[in-house]
């Protein structure tokens, strides 16, 4: 009985997360940041970005930097960049795909981080 309501409990608290939900804006790299009321919000990062795999990358540039994950969004899609992958998916409760093969997410690190070593970060 006490495992039921644990369960039930756990399962209303999982009802009540809301829903992370992308902006739509066409061509805008967004980044998610702590918002004034202690909310998440997406805060433009860069316009004119051509697809969802550019502002990818623009995202795990942050990540490099920062080294810590970063969440983004691009067009209706949340970008999710770890240590370990790149994916997308439509909204937080969404099943996430990866955006980059292991190969070519190597060949974004290695180009971001001679471009960041260039520019002296």
């Amino acid at each position: 009985m006490r495992a039921m309501i644990v369960l039930a409990g756990l399962l209303a608290l999982a009802a009540c997360e809301e829903t992370l939900k992308p902006p739509l804006h066409t061509g805008v790299c967004w980044r998610l940041a702590p918002a004034m009321n202690g909310a998440r919000d997406f805060r433009p990062m860069s316009n004119s970005v051509p697809n969802l795999q550019a502002c990818a990358i623009q995202l795990e540039g942050l990540r490099l930097k920062h080294r810590a994950p970063v969440t983004g969004a691009y067009q209706g899609q949340i970008i999710y960049v770890t240590k370990d992958e790149i994916t997308a998916a439509a909204s937080s409760k969404a099943r996430r795909y990866p955006l980059f093969t292991p190969e070519q997410r190597m060949q974004v690190d290695k180009g971001l981080t001679e471009m960041m070593r260039q520019e002296g970060r």
